[in-house]
């Protein structure tokens, strides 16, 4: 007697093999169960460890911001880079007219403004 199976869908056998975040959960819950003698030195460790990696990212980050808004810093160099950049782009436009220069002005004057801002904002 032949039996007549239906063939297996590729999605279900992916959503089998998923991690879904419940599964992960017991899997944690789990592995935290095996180790109970040792769970709470485990937490002690972690939390060390955390704390260090929490600080040294903050640190940096500090560092970064103070550093890009410093005088001749990322923030100086960009705001330099895009005003010579439209410069240069107004300067190759065929047809300059006064809509067209005010375009140009507008531009300038907004990349001086987000200069300052970014500024005050890593500063402060």
């Amino acid at each position: 007697m032949t039996s007549t199976r239906e063939p297996i869908e590729p999605d279900d056998v992916y959503e089998s093999g998923e991690w879904t975040a419940g599964r992960r959960l017991r899997h944690a819950a789990d592995t935290v169960a095996r180790g109970a003698g040792t769970a709470s030195r485990t937490a002690v460790d972690a939390t060390r460890t955390a704390r260090h990696y929490a600080g040294s990212a903050a640190r940096y980050a500090r560092e970064g911001a103070t550093r890009a808004a410093a005088p001749g810093g990322a923030v100086d160099w960009t705001e330099e880079r895009l005003t010579r950049v439209l410069d240069d782009v107004s300067g190759r436009v065929p047809t300059s007219g006064e809509r067209t220069d005010r375009a140009f002005d507008t531009a300038r004057s907004t990349v001086v403004v987000g200069a300052r801002r970014a500024r005050r904002l890593l500063r402060g």
